[in-house]
């Protein structure tokens, strides 16, 4: 209902401001990825993989391989993290994604 949206807005709009005096920067990662991505974190998603939804078409047309709705966002988090960071110097890394 619309009163349930604005009550989340009014939290997101407060706990923004907050973490931006951090320094915190907000970012936004990929929804799909695909299924090599999630296997690399096999044994993460291993308690997600009922639940892990694929998209196997678009429009009337197949794809070629079908993608995962990610489960977590660690499944494409962690690849970029793992070059951002490359040392002790990169840290700390404050981001946040809202869900």
């Amino acid at each position: 209902r619309p009163w349930s949206y604005f009550l989340w807005e009014r939290i997101q709009s407060w706990f923004d401001a907050q973490i931006k005096e951090l320094g915190v920067q907000n970012s936004y990662f990929p929804l799909f990825v695909s299924e090599r991505a999630l296997n690399t974190e096999k044994e993460h998603v291993e308690g997600f993989a009922p639940e892990v939804a694929w998209v196997t078409k678009s429009g009337q047309s197949e794809l070629a391989e079908p993608i995962a709705i990610r489960p977590t966002s660690e499944t494409i988090m962690y690849p970029f993290f793992a070059k951002w960071i490359r040392s002790h110097r990169d840290l700390p890394l404050e981001i946040n994604q809202w869900c």
